[in-house]
This record gives C-alpha cells, structure tokens and sequence, in this order.
C-alpha cells in the first residue's frame, strides 16, 4: 500500500496560525497596557489602555483508501482567527508629590446613552399623552 506524502514532511509541518500565537506570547506583558512614560516638565504621564483578545482555531485530518488502486490518500486543514482590540482609557499623571488618573472621555459612549435615554424619554410622554 503507497501512502501519498512522506511521514517526516507530515512532521515538519508548522502550522500557519503558529507564528501569530508566538508572538502575541512573546509580547504579553504590561506595555501592552500601560504605554512608555512620558517625561514632560516636572511629571511622568503613562497612558493607559484596555486590551480585548480572542482567538480561535481548529483542524482536522483523515484519510481514505482507495481499494481499486490500492493507495491511500491523506488530508489535513486548519483554520484560525482572532481579532485584538486596544482601547484608550486615560492617563496616569504623576508628580513629585501626587498621582493622578485622568480620564479619557469615550464621545460614542455618551452620545449611546443620551440617544437612548431621549429615546426612553420620548417614548414615555407619548403613553402619558
């Protein structure tokens, strides 16, 4: 019975999404969050951020055996996916003698939630009415 591909270049295959995990791995540390201090007059700012990830993946393999030619056929996929997101929160801002956090103002957010509640709003004068 011939196998089609050879059994060490099945070894020797390396996964595509591989290099994506490694170095998302490598670089897993606080500088994903927290950006270089920046030195301004007398006080260090930091900026921060707000990191979401999520990845994903699979793979299957098989095989089948064709009995009129008598060789066997082999197959393999894989897949994957994520998506990372960084989000700015603010700022940290420190002094010789005090830290503070600053902030950043998301303007989608508010704009969201002042539709939303004029939206609520209006709908419950109309039942009233």
């Amino acid at each position: 019975m011939k196998h089609s591909g050879n059994q060490e270049e099945r070894q020797a295959y390396q996964s595509p999404v591989r290099p994506v995990f490694d170095k998302f791995a490598k670089h897993k540390d606080v500088t994903l969050i927290y950006g270089e201090p920046i030195s301004y007059e007398k006080q260090c700012i930091v900026p921060v951020a707000k990191l979401n990830y999520s990845f994903g993946g699979g793979g299957g393999g098989g095989n089948t055996l064709n009995t009129e030619e008598e060789e066997a056929s082999f197959g393999e996929g894989e897949g994957g996916g994520g998506i990372i997101s960084v989000r700015p929160l603010g700022v940290y801002k420190m002094t010789a003698d005090r830290l503070q956090f600053k902030l950043v103002i998301d303007v989608k957010f508010l704009v969201t939630i002042f539709s939303v509640l004029t939206l609520g709003m209006t709908l419950l004068l109309r039942k009233k009415g």
